[in-house]
């Protein structure tokens, strides 16, 4: 993540700072898994209503913390990585109009933007991947596919390569593969049918939240807490 944020412009390395310690990815992962993880069991009992319950506030929580993630993450740094390596602005969600990364020929970003696409071309890949595998229900007997989870897991896995190149927070090609090879393992888990639309998150949940991990530990390793800094703002 160092080398990645020393070769960018200033205001890239600004949106890559925001990834130093690894709390967005954390945050997300941690919240799919909760969310696949009740509705993987709701499988097994469709009629219990205190799982239909937990699906229905986990898929609450992250509504809410899709909208205010910045806020919900400003305030975990504030207390935990602030204090080691002073305030961090948060990246401006990149607009619309600016080049997407499928356009060819591909036009060069904006060098001093502080944004990100980081919700929509990282975290929600794994949501529209669970939507697409719900979807193949249609084809047949009404229940989610078996071949539907690897396929669009592998297409998930390849889309945070491809989409995330001109990222301030951008991933190798092998990093991505595990998320495939999950997908492509996942029909050995005898699973009801209800319960394979959220395989994509507990795999994208999962692999959010080693990422996530893997950055913050080094990142707390590398930064110890500085007397005086109280994280506040300047």
């Amino acid at each position: 993540m160092r080398d990645q944020i020393a070769v960018q412009s200033p205001g890239r390395r600004a949106a890559a700072y925001w990834f130093a310690d690894g709390l967005p990815e954390l945050g997300f992962g941690l919240l799919y898994l909760i969310w696949s993880a009740a509705g993987i069991a709701w499988g097994y009992d469709p009629h219990a209503p205190w799982i239909r319950g937990t699906v229905v506030a986990a898929d609450i929580a992250f509504l809410l913390f899709f909208i205010w993630d910045r806020r919900v993450l400003d305030f975990s740094k504030a207390r935990l990585t602030y204090p080691r390596t002073g305030y961090v602005r948060p990246p401006a969600e990149a607009r619309a109009n600016q080049p997407s990364p499928s356009v060819f020929p591909r036009k060069p970003l904006p060098v001093d933007d502080n944004v990100t696409h980081f919700r929509m071309r990282t975290a929600f890949l794994f949501f529209l991947a669970m939507q697409m595998v719900s979807m193949s229900a249609v084809m047949g007997d009404g229940e989610p596919k078996w071949w539907a989870v690897p396929v669009f897991t592998a297409i998930a896995a390849f889309l945070e390569y491809w989409c995330n190149r001109d990222e301030p927070r951008r991933y190798a090609g092998w990093a991505v593969v595990p998320i495939a090879v999950a997908g492509v393992l996942s029909p050995v888990w005898d699973l009801p049918g209800r319960s394979r639309q959220f395989v994509p998150l507990l795999i994208g949940g999962a692999w959010l939240t080693a990422q996530g991990a893997w950055t913050l530990a080094g990142y707390l390793r590398s930064n110890p807490r500085q007397p005086g800094m109280d994280g506040t703002r300047p």
